[in-house]
């Protein structure tokens, strides 16, 4: 009966560490894919130079919260946010997909957040993932900031139209309506 017993420890001994070598395989397994993804969109700019980096248009981007593999991935200038989370693995299924906007255009060096259902940010802080990109923000958008109606957000559309986006907040002044005080409000609010 001693005997039976020891063999049973040693059995149960066993397939803890087998459990134990399968959890650190799987959990060095996914970061070491992370950490390939950001290496390998590294190497990649690293090989292509420069001029050529500039000629294609390039963004990274940091996405993390819900999703299947949270890193840092490189994509075309004009990518999507769908395509960002696509090269993540997706979204996870507690993802609070409603709070996002899976067709916005993405920018160089963003970091975006995809909250899970029911998390709620911390108030009264606004970070760069709540303003308003107003080079790219659709018209309801745009009539979301402070002082801004109809005929101020197409104003908005038509400068960045006509003259191929907004390289300076300042710029913003430029548009019809658009004086040092509404500026003023409007500054905390909108990136480029």
């Amino acid at each position: 009966m001693d005997k039976l017993d020891r063999n049973k420890i040693l059995y149960i001994l066993i397939v803890l560490v087998f459990l134990g070598v399968f959890w650190g395989w799987y959990h060095f397994r996914e970061v070491n894919d992370a950490t390939m993804r950001i290496s390998d969109s590294i190497s990649l700019n690293e090989d292509k130079g420069e001029e050529h980096k500039s000629d294609q248009g390039e963004v990274m981007v940091h996405i993390t919260g819900a999703v299947n593999q949270p890193g840092v991935v490189l994509l075309n200038q004009n990518a999507r946010l769908i395509e960002a989370i696509e090269l993540v693995g997706g979204l996870t299924e507690t993802a609070d997909v409603n709070s996002l906007n899976l067709a916005r255009k993405l920018q160089d060096e963003e970091k975006i957040h995809i909250p899970t259902i029911g998390e709620v940010s911390e108030p009264g802080s606004v970070s760069e993932d709540t303003k308003i990109n107003i080079n790219t923000a659709s018209l309801e958008e745009l009539k979301s900031l402070p002082g801004v109606g109809d005929v101020i957000a197409q104003g908005i559309i038509d400068y960045r139209e006509k003259h191929g986006g907004f390289k300076q907040l300042e710029e913003l002044k430029n548009v019809t309506r658009i004086g040092d005080k509404i500026y003023e409000g409007l500054f905390e609010s909108i990136v480029i």
